[in-house]
């Protein structure tokens, strides 16, 4: 029984997969033959599908990611320590003002890196050239690991400092009312989501050389 359950599960995620990859490709090819003859592109077809795609996850996927992360939180659920989920409070006009402009910050950057398939070249090479290769031909050093522990770090590190210019301690300031402490904990979660999902953002684009580059 359960052995069916899973094969009609396969079934059901390979009938939502096909229909959105036969739009991408063609949406890919629309735009590869639109770019080379009415605008007389150079770039090659796998640099057009790293537009799509990249284009796709940061400007679409991203977001959404941060907003379902940040719609979650794991609260106590009673006195014994146990804990559920909980919807966080819904986004006031601040909360939405602050997550566009996180992400407004964040979106150019990510689509500057890692939309140009020369830039993934550069950063293979120059992770080879310093480190040199393992017996498998692979860098010597785990560069996914540098992205994503790289951006958590960063990203955590603009938080600390942020809290300690404007309220002058690392922690949750003491000296705030009710409201005030209501909406810091708001932002909190928003940022923290938004770290959480760029840290991952930034695993997926950089994957996306296994697709383009082999």
């Amino acid at each position: 029984m359960e052995e069916t359950k899973s094969k009609l599960h396969v079934v059901k995620m390979l009938v939502m997969v096909m229909p959105i990859i036969f739009v991408v490709i063609l949406i890919w090819l629309a735009t590869v033959y639109i770019g080379k003859t009415y605008f007389e592109s150079t770039a090659s077809a796998g640099q057009f599908l790293l537009w799509i795609l990249s284009c796709a996850i940061i400007c679409i996927g991203y977001p959404i990611a941060s907003k379902q992360i940040v719609r979650l939180r794991i609260a106590p659920k009673n006195a014994t320590a146990t804990y559920e989920v909980r919807e966080s409070p819904k986004f006031n006009k601040s909360d939405w003002l602050f997550f566009m402009f996180v992400h407004t910050i964040t979106i150019p950057v990510l689509i500057w890196i890692f939309s140009d398939l020369d830039h993934h070249v550069w950063i293979y090479n120059f992770f080879v050239d310093t480190f040199g290769r393992n017996y498998k031909g692979a860098p010597n050093f785990p560069i996914v690991l540098a992205f994503v522990f790289g951006t958590f770090f960063l990203l955590s590190l603009t938080y600390l400092l942020f809290v300690k210019i404007r309220y002058g301690t690392f922690d949750e300031p003491k000296s705030l009312t009710v409201q005030e402490a209501e909406n810091f904990k708001q932002k909190q979660r928003i940022y923290f989501s938004f770290v959480a999902s760029t840290s991952f953002t930034v695993m997926i684009l950089y994957y996306l050389k296994m697709v383009l580059l082999v």
